[in-house]
C-alpha cells in the first residue's frame, strides 16, 4: 500500500491497517522533527510476529558558487 501523511511517502504492507499506518508514521515524523532530522521516506514491512520499520532521510544538495581558480600562462 502506497500512502502520503504530512508530505512524507509511506509504503506499507497491506495487510496493515490505514489506522496503524498513520500512527505509527505520525510519530516517526514527530521523532524525526524533534531530532531536526529531514524525513523522506517510510517504509513497514509486517512478518505476522513485527514491524520492520525502515525511515530514509530526505537527500539534500547545495549550490555553493566555484570560481575557476586556472592560472593561464
Amino acid at each position: 500500500m502506497h500512502t502520503i501523511i504530512q508530505g512524507i511517502p509511506i509504503h506499507a504492507d497491506p495487510t496493515l491497517s490505514l489506522a496503524d499506518i498513520r500512527k505509527i508514521a505520525i510519530d516517526l515524523i514527530q521523532s524525526w522533527a524533534w531530532e531536526g532530522r529531514p524525513l523522506g521516506r517510510i517504509e513497514l514491512i509486517y512478518d505476522q510476529k513485527q514491524i520492520h520499520i525502515v525511515t530514509y532521510e530526505k537527500p539534500s544538495t547545495k549550490i555553493i558558487p566555484w570560481k575557476n581558480c586556472i592560472n593561464e600562462e
